[in-house]
C-alpha cells in the first residue's frame, strides 16, 4: 500500500470509535428507529442473504457499502420492486451511479438512490367513539360509530447522495449523505445522517469491506415533538471469487457480520447488552456470465434466487421466506450504459 493510502487509514477508522460509543449509555439509540432502512435492497444481494458488504459492485452499493460505487467503470441504472407480506406493504428501490471523468472511478464516482416503503389503507379507529353525554369518558352507553373510521397510509423514504473514489491501488472509500422522510397517519418526520464505507482488495479474487452506518447518529424529528435517534452500526464483510475456466463459470462466497448498538439483542442472533449481531452468508454461481444461481442465509433464514444477464442488461429475482407472514418475492433490473 502506498504512503498516501496509509495516511488516509487513521482518519478513516475514526468511525470505529464512534460506533463503540454507541454501546455506552451516553449515546442511546431509539430501538427500531427508521427500521425500513434495514430491510435490504436489490434481488441479487438479497438472494445471497444480504452478504454484500465486500461485493457492492452494482447500483445497490450505496445501500450496502458506498465505497463500492467506485468499482463501476460505466454508469448504471437499477430498479427494484417488492410486495411484502402478501400485498400488505410495498418496497421499492432506485439507484443510479455515474463515474466521473477519468474512467474506472479514478476521479471519483457519484450516485443517487432512493428507498421507499409503504403501507396503504391503514384503518384508523381512534376517532370512532361517539361520546353521547359529552363527559369525555367512555361510558357503557357510548357507541362506536364506524362512519367515523378512516383510512390512512404509511410512507417512508430514504434518499442517498453518494461519493466514492480509490485511494491507492487497493483501497476504495465512499460515503453517503442520507435524508429520511416518514409519514404515518397524518404525522411526518424528517432526519439526516451519514454513512462511510471501505473496500480493500487483499488480492484480485478476495476483498474485505466495512460499512459504518449513521456514523454521527441520525436524528429524526417528528412534527409531534417526538425525537428518535438511529445509533451507529458496523458491518464487516469478506468475499472470495474463483474462476472455473473449464466450466465457463465463476463462483463467489461472501459473509457479513452486522452489529447494532440500540439494544435489539432479543431480536438478533448474538446479543449482549446494547450490542447485537447477525450473520449473513451467501453464494453466487455464474455460468458463462449469463445465468446466475444464488443461495444465502440471513440471520438464520435461508434465501435463494437467480439472475439473467444479456450484454448490458441484468434481471434478478430473490425469494425470502417468512415463518409467520407471507413469503416475499423481489425483482430488480439494471442496465449499464
Amino acid at each position: 500500500m502506498s504512503a498516501r493510502a496509509r495516511a488516509w487509514l487513521i482518519p478513516l477508522f475514526l468511525p470505529v470509535g464512534l460506533c463503540a460509543m454507541a454501546a455506552s449509555p451516553a449515546v442511546s439509540g431509539t430501538k427500531y428507529a427508521a427500521e425500513f432502512l434495514r430491510i435490504g435492497v436489490g434481488a441479487r444481494a438479497l438472494g445471497m442473504g444480504g452478504a454484500f458488504t465486500a461485493i457492492a459492485d452494482d447500483a445497490t452499493a450505496a445501500y450496502w457499502n458506498p465505497a463500492g460505487i467506485a468499482r463501476l467503470d460505466r454508469p448504471e441504472l437499477l430498479f427494484q420492486h417488492a410486495e411484502q407480506f402478501g400485498t400488505l406493504a410495498t418496497h421499492d428501490y432506485f439507484g443510479y451511479v455515474q463515474p466521473l471523468m477519468g474512467g474506472a472511478g479514478n476521479s471519483g464516482t457519484v450516485g443517487f438512490s432512493a428507498v421507499r416503503f409503504g403501507v396503504d389503507n391503514i384503518l384508523v379507529t381512534k376517532d370512532g367513539w361517539r361520546d353521547t353525554n359529552n363527559n369525555g369518558v367512555v361510558d357503557e352507553g357510548d357507541v362506536i360509530d364506524t362512519s367515523l373510521f378512516r383510512r390512512e397510509s404509511d410512507t417512508e423514504w430514504g434518499i442517498f447522495f453518494t461519493y466514492a473514489r480509490p485511494i491507492g491501488d487497493r483501497l476504495r472509500m465512499g460515503g453517503n449523505l442520507k435524508v429520511v422522510r416518514q409519514g404515518l397517519v397524518g404525522n411526518t418526520s424528517f432526519g439526516m445522517g451519514a454513512d462511510l464505507g471501505l473496500l480493500y482488495e487483499l488480492r484480485r479474487d478476495a476483498t474485505l469491506g466495512i460499512k459504518f452506518s449513521d456514523i454521527t447518529t441520525t436524528q429524526i424529528s417528528w412534527d409531534t415533538g417526538t425525537r428518535e435517534v438511529v445509533s451507529p452500526s458496523i458491518t464487516f464483510g469478506a468475499q472470495w471469487t474463483r474462476q472455473l475456466a473449464g466450466l465457463r463459470s465463476q463462483i463467489t462466497f461472501a459473509a457479513d457480520i452486522a452489529t447494532t448498538f440500540d439494544g435489539r439483542d432479543t431480536a438478533s442472533q448474538f446479543g449482549s447488552g446494547a450490542a447485537a449481531s447477525d450473520f449473513q452468508g451467501g453464494m453466487e454461481y455464474w455460468f458463462s456470465h449469463a445465468v446466475a444461481l444464488r443461495f444465502g442465509t440471513n440471520a438464520g433464514t435461508w434465501t435463494g434466487g437467480g439472475g439473467l444477464r444479456y450484454r448490458a442488461f441484468e434481471a434478478d429475482y430473490a425469494f425470502l421466506p417468512h415463518d409467520e407472514l407471507q413469503n416475499t418475492h423481489r425483482i430488480s433490473a439494471s442496465v449499464r450504459f
